[in-house]
């Protein structure tokens, strides 16, 4: 069974004034774009906060294996502003050696690793500089997990979204235009507007690219495909890997509530379609779990399911 942690590791705190909070473990440190522009980031500052965003993922470690957590999403803002810096990472041999004991971790505790770059990382995009400017947030997020050693397959997704709606031929010809370390672990996911399980069926059928399956986004673009047939069928894009699906929920008292409200992720998980949750049981698939409240929704998940780690 392999429930995924996104990105945070999230713990209550109390503030002095008695006062509680969640906090990001993962002290992940950001790099403004109009500061850079503006002058006011030296490279030293740069490395630095490279550096400080993978040591905090090594610093958090214990806590994945104290949980017994099998699956982690990689945050796409681990190097912020790479697409200017890139080449102070891949000169700075002691960085790239962090991220190999970090891969090398990963590994040696069988933990499956993920990302998910953002919503502009549109290949499909009708604008030349936005598929140039998506290719290369690609291949940003494949050298680090070229740096951290992982296997160029799809068991390592960098998982994307079908982007400009009715584009399936870009879709196809960018992505036979994309370098092997792209290619091999890209998968597409369903969304609620633009392209929904049948359309990256027909993606899938010319070009082999797995589709994670998410079902909260199904039910609202299901394209009156029942989610038993999009759980077989988007499980049959992975061959022999283990498939990757994502779950959320529209939060409790929103159900009846505006288009933003019910598509927005809830902070726990409270319901999972019968399938996925056998699925979950009988460790068939990883399941990213997209609630706000990170690793305490995984947990509480596994209490309230009866989901045995």
């Amino acid at each position: 069974m392999s429930l995924s942690i996104c990105c945070q590791w999230v713990e209550e705190k109390t503030k002095r004034n008695g006062n509680k909070e969640i906090i990001n473990l993962i002290d992940e440190k950001m790099l403004q774009l109009g500061a850079y522009k503006n002058g006011k980031y030296n490279d030293q500052r740069i490395i630095d906060t490279y550096h400080n965003n993978v040591d905090q993922h090594i610093q958090i470690f214990p806590k994945l294996i104290e949980n017994n957590i099998k699956s982690f999403r990689l945050t796409s803002t681990l190097f912020p502003l790479f697409e200017f810096c890139s080449h102070l990472a891949k000169d700075d041999a002691s960085l790239k050696n962090k991220l190999a004991y970090l891969g090398g971790l990963f590994h040696s505790h069988n933990i499956r690793v993920t990302c998910h770059p953002g919503q502009f990382t549109v290949i499909s995009s009708d604008s030349d500089k936005v598929i140039q400017n998506s290719i290369r947030e690609l291949e940003y997020h494949a050298w680090i997990f070229d740096m951290m050693g992982f296997e160029k397959t799809p068991y390592y997704a960098i998982n994307i979204h079908g982007g400009k709606k009715d584009r399936n031929s870009k879709i196809v010809d960018i992505f036979r235009t994309l370098p092997e370390s792209v290619k091999n672990r890209l998968t597409l996911e369903n969304d609620e507007r633009c392209y929904n399980v049948k359309q990256l069926l027909q993606v899938h059928e010319k070009t082999g690219i797995p589709i994670v399956l998410d079902s909260h986004h199904h039910t609202f673009g299901s394209d009156d495909l029942s989610f038993i047939d999009a759980f077989y069928e988007t499980s049959k894009t992975w061959g022999k890997i283990k498939p990757l699906q994502h779950l959320s929920n529209t939060e409790p008292g929103m159900e009846n509530g505006s288009y933003t409200e019910r598509r927005a992720h809830s902070n726990f998980i409270h319901y999972v379609p019968d399938i996925q949750l056998a699925a979950i049981r009988d460790n068939l698939i990883d399941v990213d779990v997209e609630a706000k409240m990170k690793n305490l929704a995984v947990l509480q998940m596994r209490r309230q399911f009866d989901i045995t780690v």
